[in-house]
């Protein structure tokens, strides 16, 4: 009996277009959708067998019979194999000239769908046919008769008189219209459809022990999507399940990748702990191990995960598996703080990765640590070194900033201001763009080149209006302004920078701008209300007294010893109730010397 592996109905859209080649697909989406093909053909095969009455167990037959061998000729004679599915169908199948097989057909008043049945079961392959297909065509009678002729042509001319198409792979036959060759989706479609035939298998056959495949699949097909929540259910019956699956120990292994991507550190490190336990010697027990580290940082507890990276690094011989722990460790320690190991772990993982971006992410890595130890010229070095051999990727963007930034902390103002210049031109679509701006800006203000600056500075709050460097290049042009003197340009910019910005995280700062413009300049009763209005916006003790010691610089400068005195003394207080006391209780605007007077009586 011969096994027919004929499905109907199965969408299927692919290319190319007429006249066109598969081999034209990309490789890499090539190798997808000969792969999805395959578990989609072996799929189908699967649920004919199940389907197929009874319970007893099909055995394929062999499309050939066996050689016999003559006596007295070195010659073999393969006979003709007959087969006939039905009274009104009979096929038959012989070897050709140069071991081609050849084919006969004679059908008479049979629907399409059944001689391709009987092809498919002739053929050893499964024949698909798209849900696009209109029906009627596949019901409608035919008469056909076609002697030794190879596949494609008998192909062509059954499928050829209802004008569909089809594409052969090497162990199935895909049918449809013209109309719905689609490259771009064909992927997709071989993956829903898979999905949708093991979702109904699931539902037919549940005590079928081979079900166990369309429960995996199933899961993997969620897991890639990111829906983990489903993908742990199928897992998790295949483990309850199945235990004695093959397929158990994979989905044991998913369930903690499910668990690592719900959030769930400790379910996920309680299911790998399990399959340890109970799978020692699998390849996969070093990955396990290394995912519990993993989760073991997620959850901050860092010092455990340094102990699993140590162990896994001395006891598993993959390099592989080894550079991982490595690298994860020396990014535990940067988390921790701990700059120096960091920097150890990073060396020794360098020695692993000679080349990609791996390379460069240590590199970089290495370059943010010495920076963050304030060694500048040693991270200098490092980022400079990086950027020579390499020449793009996001470390290699990262590393042009950073390296502005050891200049400027190194008091090379021209220096930074080339690089950052550099890094934007390089990167104009950076998301550190308005950082390099700001940056160039201060650079400029730190050469002494206060109109340079502030130019620069405008030009980046129009490019970056709603980015936070916006503000602070505003509250950069009041500071400008302030340390060459000009104070009331200073103060109109901090004025303009609390107006613009007035829930910005540093609109304390501008206002201690105004109020020390106007200390300055010398006008010392607007300069007491506005470190008023600074004290009625901030509760912080450096704030308070910084602000009640500059009121009474105010009335020493003024003449008046006694408020001077006053002010200096609430500096000095921790009593919130006797500074709040000391606020006017009006707006002192048209009062400003009286009310201000007052509070210091």
């Amino acid at each position: 009996m011969m096994l027919i592996a004929f499905a109907l109905p199965v969408i299927f859209t692919i290319p190319p277009a007429q006249g066109e080649q598969i081999t034209d697909i990309p490789v890499n989406l090539h190798e997808k959708l000969n792969t999805e093909k395959h578990n989609l053909e072996k799929l189908q095969m699967q649920l004919q067998i199940l389907e197929t009455k009874g319970d007893e167990k099909k055995t394929v037959l062999k499309a050939e019979s066996q050689a016999s061998e003559q006596d007295n000729s070195k010659r073999v004679n393969k006979p003709s194999i007959v087969i006939k599915p039905s009274e009104n169908i009979k096929l038959t199948k012989e070897m050709g000239e140069y071991g081609v097989p050849m084919y006969s057909i004679d059908a008479t008043q049979v629907k399409v769908s059944d001689v391709l049945q009987a092809l498919s079961a002739s053929f050893s392959k499964s024949i698909i046919v798209d849900d696009e297909v209109d029906p009627a065509y596949l019901s409608s009678y035919v008469n056909i008769s076609i002697q030794k002729s190879p596949l494609p042509d008998i192909l062509e001319v059954v499928l050829g008189m209802r004008g569909l198409e089809f594409i052969q792979n090497e162990d199935s036959i895909f049918v449809t219209s013209l109309a719905n060759l689609n490259v771009d989706t064909a992927y997709e479609y071989y993956r829903d459809k898979s999905i949708h035939l093991y979702q109904k298998a699931q539902i037919k056959y549940p005590n079928d022990q081979r079900i166990v495949k369309a429960y995996f699949e199933l899961g993997n097909y969620y897991y890639e999507l990111g829906f983990n929540f489903l993908a742990l259910q199928e897992y998790q019956i295949i483990v309850g399940k199945y235990r004695g699956s093959p397929l158990a120990k994979d989905a044991l292994f998913k369930i903690g990748r499910c668990y690592d991507n719900l959030k769930d550190p400790e379910s996920a490190r309680r299911v790998y702990f399990q399959f340890m336990y109970s799978y020692p010697k699998d390849p996969l027990v070093e990955d396990a191990l290394l995912a519990i580290g993993d989760s073991l940082v997620n959850q901050g507890l860092y010092h455990k995960a340094i102990d699993i990276y140590d162990r896994v690094i001395r006891e598993f011989n993959d390099k592989d598996i080894a550079a991982k722990a490595q690298l994860n460790m020396a990014k535990t320690y940067f988390k921790m703080g701990d700059y120096r190991n960091a920097i150890q772990g990073y060396l020794k993982a360098r020695q692993n990765y000679c080349s990609g971006q791996l390379k460069a992410e240590i590199e970089y890595q290495i370059g943010s640590c010495l920076y963050l130890l304030n060694e500048y010229q040693s991270a200098g070095n490092v980022l400079g070194n990086l950027l020579v051999n390499e020449q793009e990727g996001e470390f290699v963007e990262n590393a042009n900033f950073l390296l502005g930034d050891c200049f400027y902390k190194q008091d090379n103002y021209l220096g930074a201001f080339q690089i950052f210049k550099r890094a934007i031109e390089t990167y104009p679509k950076s998301d550190k763009v308005s950082y390099g701006i700001y940056c160039m800006g201060k650079s400029l203000n730190a050469m002494y080149m206060p109109e340079s600056a502030t130019k620069v500075f405008r030009a980046g709050i129009h490019a970056h209006p709603d980015d936070d460097y916006a503000g602070k290049m505003a509250l950069e042009i009041g500071r400008s302004y302030f340390d060459h003197g000009d104070y009331w340009l200073a103060y109109n910019a901090f004025d303009s920078f609390i107006r613009q910005y007035p829930n910005h995280k540093l609109a304390v700062e501008g206002m201690i701008g105004m109020a020390d413009a106007l200390f300055h300049d010398k006008k010392y009763i607007d300069a007491i209300n506005s470190y008023i209005d600074l004290l009625r916006t901030s509760n912080a003790v450096e704030i308070k007294r910084y602000a009640f010691n500059r009121i009474g610089e105010c009335y020493r400068n003024m003449g008046k010893l006694e408020q001077a005195i006053k002010a200096y003394r609430m500096g000095l207080s921790n009593d919130r109730d006797v500074i709040q006391a000391a606020w006017p209780i009006e707006d002192p605007v048209g009062a400003t010397t009286s009310n201000t007077q007052h509070m210091y009586q």
